[in-house]
Parts: C-alpha cells; sequence; structure tokens
C-alpha cells in the first residue's frame, strides 16, 4: 500500500475533471474515494505525573525545586490540553486513488470541509458532464466559480 501524502495549501482548483494544487494535478475520475476523518488526539502524557510526584516529594528538601516540578507539569499538561482543544477543531479531506495513493488536506472549518466535500462529491459523481471551475480557498473558507455546482450545494 502507498504510503499517504499530507497536503496543507492554502487553495484548490478545479477545472472540469482536474483538481490542482501548489504543482500537483489530480484527474477526478482516477478518485476511488472522498471521505472526512478528524485528527488523531496526543495521548496523555503519563509521564507527566512522576514529575508533578517528583515536586510533591521535593517539599521535603527545597520547596523552591518543588515549585519548578510543579509548575514544569502544570504547563507540559496545559500544553497537551491545548494541543487537543486544536486537534479537535481540525479535519482532514481523504482522497483515494485508483492506484493507492492517498491525499490528505488539512481543514481548520469543519462546516467549510462540509462544502468543500459537497462539491467535490457533486462534481466526480457527475463526471465530465461539462466544463467547471471552482477554487477553493482553504486559509479564507471561501469557495468560488461556477455558480451551478455552487447553488446546487447551497454554497456562497
Amino acid at each position: 500500500m502507498k504510503k499517504e501524502k499530507n497536503i496543507i495549501t492554502p487553495q484548490l482548483m478545479i477545472a472540469g475533471n482536474i483538481m490542482a494544487w501548489k504543482d500537483s494535478v489530480l484527474q477526478l475520475s482516477n478518485v476511488s474515494s472522498v471521505s472526512t476523518v478528524p485528527l488523531e488526539l496526543m495521548s496523555f502524557p503519563t509521564w507527566v505525573l512522576l514529575v508533578f510526584l517528583a515536586g510533591i516529594g521535593a517539599f521535603v528538601t527545597s520547596w523552591l525545586a518543588a515549585v519548578v516540578f510543579i509548575a514544569v507539569a502544570i504547563g507540559i499538561i496545559y500544553y497537551w490540553y491545548q494541543k487537543n482543544e486544536n486537534l479537535k477543531m481540525q479535519r482532514n479531506l481523504i482522497i483515494l486513488m485508483n492506484s493507492g495513493i492517498t491525499f490528505s488536506f488539512l481543514f481548520n472549518d469543519q462546516k467549510f470541509l462540509n462544502q468543500v466535500f459537497g462539491v467535490l462529491s457533486s462534481i466526480i459523481a457527475e463526471g465530465g458532464k461539462e466544463d467547471r471551475h471552482v477554487k477553493i480557498n482553504i486559509n479564507n473558507s471561501t469557495i468560488s466559480g461556477n455558480a451551478r455546482i455552487l447553488n446546487d450545494m447551497f454554497v456562497s
């Protein structure tokens, strides 16, 4: 099985049956499946509990060392929490090709990802029936282009 390719790009362009980004082009008729998945959360760093316990134990010998250990433990837990909260907001658009290659696009806005998913689904379902051009700006969460496709998908 081919390795997954992670892509972080500000925009996707769809012209007819072709999807392009940066210096890559993908023929949509070669797409086997399109799906969305949440990002995997970071596991809790259990070793930080040892740092915290070392801080509590250090009170016997040095209150300054104890405060430093406890502060480091709290800082690491806070970082872990914030990172997971950020990961919960993000999702990947996964495109599996007939060749087995997987492309993964990172989205920060789930509602916008659902719109992009709908537009891609519509284009793939219709095949090459008509000329269409769609521009998907991932950074600004906007889709522009072929009015009929966008109106059908209720994207403005």
